[in-house]
């Protein structure tokens, strides 16, 4: 893989796409732990290896509602800095080479939405290309992972009684 190959997904009718060498795997999606107090977009936390991963959603960001998870749901594995979060997506496609020449950088056709990178047209379709690093304001990346933080804790006292 190369660093314009990108994982193709679809949340609603909208593509997404997020580099290949940011996704670790794409597994079935299991049902959510939900999580007072995390910030949105987090969905719920799932379980993997032993580690809580929080999920995050899109669909409010394309305007529509959030919905619970289905058994055709996948879940994009990922990093944002050191910590594995996942993303819920209806499919994944396909993984697939973007030149940087076929993308054009988000803020010069929808200004002021922070959580794309840019825009690929791709055949008769419009790729949104993410970027998992503005997915949470500071604030909310701040606050998400003192939340994981006490979750972890929380299971290592009742895994130790």
């Amino acid at each position: 893989m190369n660093k314009n190959d990108y994982v193709i997904f679809k949340v609603d009718s909208c593509k997404f796409a997020v580099p290949s060498f940011l996704v670790d795997k794409v597994e079935l999606a299991v049902s959510l732990t939900p999580v007072p107090d995390a910030p949105y977009p987090v969905l719920g936390v799932v379980n993997d290896g032993g580690t809580i991963v929080p999920v995050v959603g899109v669909r409010r960001k394309i305007g529509s509602d959030e919905r619970d998870v289905i058994l055709s749901d996948r879940l994009i594995f990922s990093r944002l800095g050191h910590r594995k979060i996942a993303i819920l997506a209806d499919e994944v496609n396909d993984v697939i080479e973007i030149p940087p020449a076929m993308s054009q950088d988000s803020n010069q056709i929808w200004p002021g939405v922070f959580y794309l990178k840019s825009f690929s047209g791709l055949g008769d379709d419009v790729v949104l290309m993410q970027d998992l690093n503005s997915i949470f304001s500071n604030e909310q990346e701040k606050t998400l992972f003192e939340v994981l933080d006490a979750l972890n804790e929380q299971e290592k006292i009742d895994s130790d009684e």
